[in-house]
């Protein structure tokens, strides 16, 4: 399954969306801490393309497995490897008690533990995690996004995914799709409306945000006809983000349930600034189709900004020199332009 997952991804970068060049970067700008990922994955890959792109700055960590990486630089025998290396290596810091090897989830939990330390001054880029691995290896949470919440101790958050053209943010998470009517309800539409309108103000720049709320159902339920939840649960949702946004004296607009099928177009049309999807694939499936290669995975409701790429850990071509870099670009571009600049005294 997970050779199938990352060959379409390859699929789609190849064929549908060749690299793009990645967002300009700000120097000098508040330092990453930046993950390994999947040690056996791209992860180590993309961290080389990064620090050879001159992605990062002197006063970024890494954390990620030292011999890994120089074995991958070996391997890969190429001069972008070397390069990458070379200014990647002074930026990888020491793990407390990982003994030999460096496991994904000992990384994460160590990149948390430093970005909490300083979480106005620091913002977490995370490669790619294998989650069924990371089960075997003792992680408890079905992905990073909740993992983060619970380290950061927030219970509003939400997963957003960040395109040139599409913005969408999802009600429900990491959840089997039998579960998702129950589990959806008019807090967890509110949370991710609230979160996404505050997002598109305050890091976009998008003040008087026009957010279109998505139908569960094929057509939005066709009033009843097709499912009960839009008018049970969806509409009642929409109506009190627009009460929430008129009385916080925001300038916010929501509107739905709309059919997902329309909404999408119409979005990347320029309609609306972003969407909420009521579950993962009906938003990440459109998303990805337009934005495999440069797309980013932002956690809002942290107290610290993360981000990530928007793709997996495409094992079946680890090591092979095939990643594509242009994700993980985008991700660092993202955290480092959403913090507070520098002080240009220091």
């Amino acid at each position: 399954m997970d050779e199938i997952k990352s060959r379409d991804a390859l699929f789609l970068l190849d064929l549908l969306h060749p690299p793009m060049k990645p967002p300009p970067l700000k120097r000098r700008g508040p330092r990453l801490i930046l993950t390994q990922g999947d040690p056996a994955g791209i992860g180590p890959e993309l961290l080389l393309h990064v620090a050879a792109a001159g992605a990062l700055e002197p006063g970024d960590r890494v954390i990620a497995d030292r011999s890994v990486v120089r074995r991958l630089t070996t391997h890969l025998g190429t001069d972008w490897a070397d390069r990458g290396f070379e200014a990647l290596e002074p930026l990888i810091v020491r793990v407390p008690g990982a003994g030999r090897s460096l496991g994904q989830v000992a990384a994460l939990t160590h990149a948390v533990d430093l970005v909490l330390e300083d979480p106005e001054g620091l913002a977490l880029v995370t490669a790619p995690i294998d989650k069924a691995r990371c089960r075997d290896e003792g992680f408890e949470h079905p992905g990073h996004t909740e993992y983060l919440a619970e380290r950061a101790g927030v219970e509003d958050f939400a997963m957003l995914m960040v395109g040139p053209r599409l913005r969408v943010v999802l009600a429900t998470i990491h959840v089997p799709l039998r579960e998702v009517p129950a589990q959806l309800d008019a807090h967890a539409i509110g949370r991710a409306g609230r979160l996404l309108a505050t997002a598109l103000d305050e890091h976009f720049g998008i003040h008087r945000p026009r957010i279109g709320v998505l139908g569960l159902n094929p057509h939005a339920g066709e009033r009843g006809l097709l499912g009960s939840e839009e008018g049970d649960i969806i509409a009642p949702a929409v109506l009190a983000l627009q009460a929430w946004a008129e009385e916080a004296q925001k300038p916010y607009s929501f509107l739905g349930p709309m059919a997902a099928d329309t909404a999408f177009p119409m979005h990347a049309g320029g309609h609306y600034d972003g969407l909420v999807a009521m579950y993962h694939d009906q938003g990440l499936g459109p998303f990805k189709l337009m934005h495999m290669s440069d797309g980013v995975n932002m956690t809002l409701g942290l107290p610290f900004i993360r981000t990530s790429p928007d793709h997996g850990t495409a094992r079946d071509i680890a090591g092979l020199g095939l990643a594509n870099p242009a994700s993980m670009l985008a991700a660092v571009a993202l955290a480092r332009g959403h913090l507070p600049k520098a002080d240009p005294r220091s």
